[in-house]
């Protein structure tokens, strides 16, 4: 680690504070203080090309931070890169800090943390980072039609349902001819109170779910 990472200043700080010291093809490592509570640990998420690759906690000891005092010292973190970035990608790296009150703080390289980075190579990352965002939003969505779809078909089926016990309960509350038995009548209104009361049991088993 170098001895020369930068110290935010006293006045008007953020809630989270910290940098990116290094950044090669292999690793990337650097340190973040929760300046709300320096007893915690912020943790840190590693991108790439928009896609999150691994999270780790900023607990490190750093003997730099300690020399200047900066709360317990404990605040670096460190990612290896499994395989490592193809020659010149370290540009598709960000990383991003978070605190336990969800403050959010995307940490930057230092001078000499990563070779130069031109304008263009910038605005490429920014570019592969949105179409990861975009990837992950049609995603989402693709999850709602599908939960939307099968709550559809689950209401559809009640729906049957609820239709086939109100024309049982319309046909079983039909008069019976006068040439029955009164006998048969009996049996026709009790099954038209049973057909009623599914009928009831039903509508509100539709709303009910």
């Amino acid at each position: 680690m170098t001895d020369q990472t930068p110290i935010p200043p006293a006045i008007r700080e953020p809630l989270l504070y910290g940098v990116v010291d290094v950044l090669r093809a292999d690793r990337v490592a650097g340190w973040v203080i929760d300046r709300t509570d320096p007893a915690r640990n912020a943790t840190v998420e590693i991108r790439r090309e928009g896609r999150l690759i691994g999270t780790v906690t900023a607990n490190r000891p750093r003997k730099d931070l300690e020399r200047q005092a900066v709360g317990t010292g404990a605040y670096g973190f460190a990612f290896a890169f499994d395989p490592p970035l193809e020659e010149a990608m370290e540009f598709t790296v960000a990383v991003k800090a978070r605190s336990r009150d969800g403050a959010e703080l995307v940490l930057q390289p230092v001078a000499n943390a990563a070779r130069t980075i031109s304008a263009e190579k910038r605005a490429l990352g920014r570019i592969l980072g949105e179409l990861a965002d975009l990837r992950d939003d049609i995603s989402d969505l693709q999850r709602n039609l599908a939960s939307a779809e099968q709550g559809r078909q689950t209401f559809q089926e009640r729906l049957e349902l609820v239709q086939l016990r109100i024309e049982t309960a319309v046909s079983a509350m039909a008069a019976p001819p006068a040439t029955q038995s009164g006998w048969l009548a009996a049996v026709a209104i009790g099954g038209a109170v049973i057909a009623v009361g599914s009928l009831a049991i039903g509508i509100f088993s539709l709303f009910a779910g």
